[in-house]
Parts: structure tokens; sequence; C-alpha cells
């Protein structure tokens, strides 16, 4: 696997995971699943699995980590800027393109997904750890701005109606109609965005393992939805988690210039001034 492929398999993983310069990352959402078992020599990402600045209280924000609060983390993670990064979890790997996303976002490309997650792991009969592994701290990781990945609610609000520009909701069906709210003061979707829900791109194998679509599948469903290889590319959801996954298959096809509104919903129907439609 080269450093920058984004993707790897767990027969790769499985011949590779005691290297030194590799840091398995378990994304779990609940770290309780990690102490029951995980890829051996796996690390447990800390902390909320959504990777926000959080408040006094630790309570996640809307918006990611700033540059210290990351660098921290990642250093915390015993990440630095030689680390191979392979990110992985059992709920479908958005959890992981999560950190993915952060991790390419502050400079760092090698770093990859498990296709698969947990369950590909344990499906393949790849052995198992119960046993917590703790990195070893490192001051190695610098984070460095990557601006093109991130859109704010200020540009957004000038160009999502740029003909050079598409959102892209990756929400349920019901959040983008306006049936289903899931706490927002609004409903709807950004006028003109295009749907395609993230967890598309998935399919499962006989054994009920989540895997990514093959490539033409995905450029398939992308090109059903009306979305274009030409254009400046918003993706949005929620909290700016699912998003991260579409973000994470866009740059696996090689879509040029992919952003994420990290605000997402969460942002944007709880404002007066944003617009939105059913």
């Amino acid at each position: 696997m080269s450093t920058n492929q984004n993707l790897t398999t767990a027969e790769w993983l499985s011949e590779n995971y005691q290297e030194d310069n590799i840091v398995i990352v378990d994304c779990h959402w609940d770290s309780n699943a990690y102490l029951r078992a995980h890829i051996p020599n796996a690390i447990m990402r800390p902390g909320h699995p959504y990777i926000k600045s959080e408040d006094a209280e630790g309570n996640p924000e809307k918006h990611m980590p700033d540059p210290e609060q990351f660098e921290l983390l990642m250093n915390r993670m015993g990440i630095d800027a030689d680390s191979t990064v392979i990110c992985y979890e059992e709920w479908h790997n958005h959890f992981a393109t999560r950190l993915w996303w952060l991790l390419r976002y502050y400079g760092h490309d090698k770093v990859a997904i498990l296709n698969g997650g947990w369950q590909a792991w344990v499906e393949k009969g790849f052995p198992v750890s119960m046993s917590t592994h703790n990195p070893l701290p490192t001051e190695g990781f610098k984070a460095q701005v990557s601006l093109d990945r991130f859109v704010g609610l200020d540009e957004l609000l000038i160009n999502y109606s740029n003909s050079e520009w598409q959102v892209i909701d990756v929400r349920s069906d019901g959040e983008y109609n306006g049936s289903e709210n899931p706490g927002n003061n609004r409903s709807g979707h950004i006028p003109g965005a295009l749907h395609l829900e993230w967890n598309s791109m998935l399919k499962s194998d006989e054994k009920n393992v989540h895997y990514l679509r093959p490539k033409e599948d995905m450029e398939r469903l992308l090109s059903d939805a009306g979305v274009s290889k030409e254009k400046t590319t918003v993706v949005h959801c929620q909290s700016g988690v699912r998003a991260t996954f579409m973000a994470y298959c866009l740059d696996l096809l090689q879509y040029p210039n992919v952003k994420v509104y990290d605000g997402s919903m969460g942002e944007w129907a709880n404002l007066e001034e944003t617009p939105l439609e059913n």
C-alpha cells in the first residue's frame, strides 16, 4: 500500500500491523467496544468520535479542533510526521473517515481507511487483542492547514447558488426533505443541494460486511445524483461526520475540488439568515 492510497485491506494490514511506523486507530463510537476486542497494536481514539472542539464541560461543539488542539491529540496518540495511520471502526467507517479528513485537513497524507472495518478483520479470521495498547506520546505532529478541504458558513452563503459550485447533502431522505428533524430549529435542505445518502456508497457482502462499492458503481451513483467533476463540491450532513465519508469517496474517485462544510446543518438550520427549502 502506498502511503497516499487512502484505502487498505484486512489482508494487507494483517501482514504489516507490527511495523513500527504504522499507527492503527480504533475509531469506535463506544470505547467499551475497544476494550472487548480490537486489532492487535490498535489504539483507541481518545474523546468523542466526532472529534470536535470542546466547550468548558468537555462537550463537542459544531466545529473541528483548532490546530493546537489537534496537534495535542495526535501527539497524545503517538502520531508524528512519519506515521502511517490506519483508521477503522464498526459502524460503516464514517467515524474513521472523520479522523481521515481531519488528518488530511491538517496536512498529514499518510492515512488510510480499512475497507470493511472491524467486521472485515474479524470475518477474515485475523487475530484480535483484548489488551490495551498505550502509544508512546510524541511531539512530532505539526498541523499544516489545507484550506482547500474546508468551507465555512460565510463562504458557503456566498457560493451555494454559484453555478460553478455544487452542494451534496448526504443525510437521510427524511432529513433532506424536512420530514425528519434531528433537533434543529428548522428543517429542510440548502436550496439547490443535490442529495445522495452517504451509506449508498457501501455494499454488504454475504457475511454482512460493509465494503465500499466498486469505483464504477460509486461513479454511477454520483452521476445519477447530478454530481459533476467539473465543479467545486461542498459536502455536508448534520454534524460534519457523515459528510467526511462522502468526501473520502470523492477523494478516492479523484474529484479535484472537494470541501466539507464542517458546521453542516447543526449550524445552518439553527440560524435565521440561512435559506432552506423542502
